[in-house]
């Protein structure tokens, strides 16, 4: 939205187009012309005027051409200029120029390029001397400006400015104290996409330009994830914006129907409902609600995109938060498999940051928070050797694994540089329960946990009798616990497609 601000340059572009105008009609000289030009708009903007060359035609209507127009920052050759112009063009007739306010028909601009100062165009903190609301000296019915650049200077030391490259603006109706209708085409850097937007700026607000209205709508067309590295998918967005440049309320809409996180390299369609508020001075976005669904699962999120002091981008926090999901449906972005894991209901609530970078996605993401799963495994072999477990867990004589139990799992987890870590992370069947604490890779899918098994039933219980049994019941005082039955320390390693679970022997054998 911060390509608006652009207007108020535009504007006061038109009144150098008008002074030529009415300066040609009365037959006035070329340095006459000049002098007045460069007069006007260093008392208007109180800046320093550069024009190289123009010239004026007065017959059969009145024709001013222009070329190298620069306007400066009062004194200061030390940073860019607020406004540079490769050439421009004014038409309009000779009743226009008679009329109050006068009238001009048409305007076109070539190379225009904007930068805007932190704090918006009144940067040197000077006070306008004239009223917010005057009534505008000249209106000009349409204005033209195609392959323009503006670009948006942070208020932060060391951070790059923001560019937008402007395919196409038209505006109508200019004049410093009018509403004026636009439309523009722009391309959007990162996601890369178009972005068409039309709708209404101004008045200008020349004491405090942050409080300019406007309004309007937008469509975010063939947005290209894969610009953020480490996803991808085609996105789509419609909405509608108001209120004012440095507080514009932003209700949207997006459409990807095919997301993907390049970890897993599954896609997903996914479709998102928000309501943010954008800073349009430095760019700042504040999600003040975020609904997005993918397959089966909905979430809710809150929070901000924000800039860093000295750091290129921008940095994505949220509160994210699951209530009623489904744990194959983040599986299917987060794991390698065409056939997710595990299926079930799952619950979760973390802290999402994305601070900026050209790293992977999945190496920048940082998570923390909790979650609760209610589901079984989607292998049958798996879920066999459970089914089997729960059976010798609980003292049964079978252990033939003949059910197909549910499995409750819940636990903590942080995600940093790739590596999801898991301090506490339990896993319940009927007649036992493990505890475990350790690492998984996301890209490397290595496993590294350890921690216990506690069975309802005694070593030599879980046995199913027999000469095993009777042997067992030897050590059954070494992993017993108290009002319980055994505890076997447990380790687990390998890979995800080929685990590998076992007894950590040293640590079973070594005293308490």
């Amino acid at each position: 939205m911060t390509v608006k601000v652009a207007r108020w340059f535009i504007v006061g572009i038109g009144v150098v187009l008008v002074v030529l105008a009415i300066a040609a009609a009365a037959g006035s000289r070329t340095d006459t012309l000049r002098r007045l030009v460069t007069e006007t708009l260093a008392e208007r903007l109180d800046s320093d005027i550069e024009l190289s060359a123009f010239r004026v035609d007065t017959f059969p209507t009145v024709r001013v051409r222009g070329e190298g127009l620069v306007v400066r920052h009062r004194g200061r050759r030390d940073v860019p200029p607020l406004v540079s112009i490769e050439s421009f063009s004014v038409d309009g007739g000779v009743l226009g120029l008679l009329s109050r306010p006068r009238r001009f028909r048409n305007v076109t601009l070539t190379g225009l390029q904007i930068n805007i100062p932190p704090g918006g165009i009144d940067a040197n903190g000077k006070p306008d001397a004239e009223p917010e609301q005057q009534a505008s000296p000249f209106i000009i019915a349409r204005l033209r400006a195609d392959g323009a650049e503006l670009r948006i200077i942070p208020r932060q030391e060391g951070k790059e400015p923001r560019l937008f490259s402007i395919h196409r603006l038209e505006m109508r109706s200019l004049g410093v104290a009018e509403k004026m209708p636009f439309q523009a085409e722009l391309t959007n850097p990162v996601p890369k996409g178009t972005i068409h937007t039309d709708g209404e700026f101004g008045p200008w607000r020349k004491h405090d330009p942050g409080q300019t209205p406007l309004a309007g709508r937008y469509t975010f067309a063939d947005a290209d994830l894969s610009t953020i590295k480490g996803i991808g998918g085609i996105l789509e967005s419609t909405g509608e914006f108001g209120g004012q440049l440095e507080r514009i309320a932003v209700l949207g809409e997006t459409r990807t129907p095919d997301f993907r996180v390049n970890v897993s390299g599954q896609s997903v369609p996914l479709t998102t409902r928000f309501q943010a508020v954008v800073d349009g001075t430095n760019g700042n976005t504040y999600l003040n609600d975020v609904f997005a669904t993918f397959q089966k699962t909905s979430l809710h999120a809150k929070g901000a995109v924000t800039g860093t002091k000295g750091v290129k981008g921008r940095t994505v926090q949220l509160d994210v938060r699951i209530e009623e999901g489904r744990i194959e449906d983040l599986l299917r972005l987060s794991v390698k498999s065409d056939t997710p894991p595990m299926i079930g209901d799952v619950a979760l609530r973390t802290d999402f940051s994305l601070p900026p970078g050209d790293r992977d996605v999945v190496e920048r993401l940082r998570l923390a928070g909790e979650f609760d799963v209610d589901g079984r495994f989607t292998n049958r072999e798996v879920q066999t050797k459970l089914t089997g477990m729960s059976e010798r867990a609980r003292g049964q004589a079978t252990g033939t694994g003949g059910g197909n139990i549910m499995s409750g799992l819940s636990g903590r987890f942080r995600l940093q540089d790739g590596v999801l870590a898991f301090p506490d992370l339990g896993f319940a069947i009927p007649g036992a329960k493990v505890n475990l604490r350790g690492t998984y890779g996301l890209q490397s899918e290595a496993l590294a946990f350890d921690g216990s098994l506690r069975m309802e039933a005694t070593l030599s219980e879980a046995a199913g009798g027999g000469i095993k049994s009777f042997f067992l019941k030897a050590v059954d005082p070494v992993f017993k616990k108290r009002n319980a039955g055994a505890v076997l320390p447990i380790k687990i390693r390998g890979t995800r497609s080929e685990p590998k679970f076992g007894l950590d022997v040293v640590k079973a054998l070594t005293p308490k």
